[in-house]
């Protein structure tokens, strides 16, 4: 049954009849003499050295000529089938370079099962992006997002960067600074999660990055309720357990943001340096579309999870409280599928201030 199984893959493959028999030969033999291929595959001798040579450039034999006679030896799988996933890489790219995009617009949801589209997919939320991205990614795969996380961070996109297992053969000498705002690594296997701007990204097997072969596959999605209920998951069960191994200056103050997220981010680092804040904050209440300004009122809580200890009370709670002329109020983000149902008001924009510096 495997022979006529890998018979059928081979000639989809564009392999010939005579060309599969005596790979075939090869295979279970391990090695063999052209005369042993011609007997064993009923293939005249002559034609078999024309095979070989076939069948060395696909990349799936080795011609030994120091023995006598010469020998035939069938390579590795993971060299043999390498040859085969090249291939199909480059097949993948020149499809992607033809390819004219109709006006539609892509699903809401797309099943994948190749490595290449995966990470190329986990590149273009990435390129999307605008305020934010969470990845829990194979530390295999950081060297393929180098160059889209370098130009997100140019742009001010705040990332959180979990590495996982494999991470033993990460380099020891990375420049965080220009990839992460957080950098996290974690000697274990959880599914790959990537979720930008709580609208869209990736998520699914650890397997379908971090192995050649399988039937592995990722959700790609654009929606933003899908997205939210990603990026809880992301945040409560995984970022946590890593460990931290970068962590980069908060924004200079005064600043300004309109991403809730980032400017709760940015407190708790300038917290951590023991520095007061007071604000500048705009919020809407749930279900309404009317603002409230206050000018300069303390942030006396920050809540959330992401960096440095964690002082939220419960998993995704991530906001800031103001003491404010009419009490504390609690904003969370706005602008996401997570709604600050929790808080009752959501975080339009907000300035924040240095305490010992501001004057009134």
């Amino acid at each position: 049954m495997t022979q006529d199984s890998l018979r059928e893959h081979l000639t989809a493959f564009g392999f010939s009849e005579k060309e599969t028999e005596a790979y075939l030969v090869i295979l279970q033999s391990g090695a063999a003499t052209t005369s042993e291929i011609s007997q064993e595959a009923g293939i005249s001798q002559a034609y078999v050295y024309d095979l070989a040579t076939e069948l060395s450039e696909r990349g799936l034999i080795s011609i030994d000529e120091t023995a006598s006679p010469t020998r035939l030896r069938a390579r590795p799988p993971e060299e043999a089938l390498g040859s085969f996933t090249d291939r199909l890489d480059q097949l993948n790219t020149d499809i992607e370079t033809l390819y004219h995009r109709s006006e539609t617009p892509d699903p809401a949801v797309e099943i994948v099962h190749s490595r290449t589209t995966t990470r190329k997919r986990i590149i273009r939320a990435i390129e999307h992006a605008q305020n934010e991205v969470v990845l829990t990614v194979p530390a295999t795969t950081f060297t393929h997002l180098r160059e889209p996380l370098k130009a997100a961070r140019n742009r001010g996109v705040t990332i959180y960067l979990q590495l996982v297992s494999p991470v033993e053969n990460l380099a020891t000498d990375v420049d965080w600074q220009q990839y992460a705002t957080i950098a996290k690594t974690w000697d274990a296997i959880p599914p790959v999660t990537v979720v930008a701007d709580e609208k869209s990204g990736v998520m699914g097997s650890h397997s379908i990055l971090s192995s050649r072969h399988g039937s592995a596959y990722a959700l790609v999605f654009s929606q933003q309720d899908i997205a939210g209920g990603f990026f809880g998951n992301a945040i409560s069960n995984f970022w946590p357990m890593g460990e931290v191994c970068f962590t980069a200056d908060p924004d200079p103050l005064p600043a300004t943001y309109h991403h809730a997220r980032t400017a709760v981010t940015n407190a708790a680092l300038h917290s951590a340096e023991d520095r007061a804040l007071v604000a500048d904050v705009t919020i809407r209440a749930v279900g309404s579309e009317e603002t409230t300004t206050y000018e300069r009122v303390p942030v006396v809580e920050i809540r959330q999870n992401l960096v440095g200890e964690p002082t939220n009370e419960f998993p995704i709670e991530n906001n800031l409280v103001f003491d404010t002329p009419d009490g504390r109020i609690a904003t969370g983000g706005s602008d996401g599928s997570l709604q600050p149902f929790y808080e009752g008001y959501g975080m339009v924009s907000v300035t924040l201030y240095d305490e010992r510096n501001h004057k009134n």
